[in-house]
């Protein structure tokens, strides 16, 4: 783990691990985090066994997740900590758009992803938008709706969504945020949302 200041954590702080191999990028992460008045980086570390000890003595509310790591990979990581710790957010970070790796890893647990060269500002919005419902990538909605209609996912398990839910995600490959999906269907935003990570 990095050695960082620690900012004294209130209820409403948000509270960050990050997993990043890389010592350079995650040092950045560390110091745009807690520069940042509302959120605290409470573990940093280079590899996703290291942080899954850590989790045995503290919970963030978002978890940073390199998609590709040394030892256990990011998607594999992923499915552990929504087994064990299904309330925590993750986040995948990623050096380019690969919606295969993506869309596995948001398979497996993951609410969304941020490329890793996005800047400091993109990154905290995004940390603080991924607990109120961060829009999913068009081009990962179609992959998933596909997969819905042939009813099949990468493990070959049956996928169910109520006919709301296919028509949400329909909207999502569209492009539409949570809002419009919530006016075009007359609910409120925070169904929409609700079905989206029921998805």
């Amino acid at each position: 783990m990095d050695n960082s200041p620690q900012k004294h954590s209130t209820v409403n702080t948000i509270t960050v691990m990050i997993v990043e191999d890389d010592k350079r990028t995650r040092e950045m992460y560390v110091d745009t985090i807690n520069s940042t008045e509302d959120i605290e980086c409470i573990g940093a570390y280079e590899s996703a066994e290291d942080a899954l000890n850590a989790l045995e003595t503290e919970i963030p509310t978002v978890f940073l997740m390199d998609i590709g790591l040394p030892g256990m990979s990011g998607i594999d990581a992923v499915r552990i900590i929504k087994e064990l710790y299904p309330t925590i957010e993750i986040m995948m970070l990623t050096v380019y758009d690969d919606d295969e790796k993506i869309f596995n890893s948001i398979c497996g647990g993951a609410s969304g992803y941020i490329l890793k060269n996005a800047q400091k500002d993109r990154l905290i919005e995004s940390i603080r938008g991924i607990l109120h419902g961060a829009p999913m990538n068009p081009l990962i909605a179609r992959r998933l709706l596909n997969l819905i209609r042939e009813k099949t996912t990468p493990k070959d398990e049956l996928l169910t969504l109520t006919p709301r839910e296919q028509r949400i995600l329909e909207l999502l490959v569209e492009g539409l945020s949570e809002k419009r999906i919530g006016e075009t269907l007359y609910i409120s935003h925070h169904t929409v949302h609700t079905h989206i990570k029921n998805q």
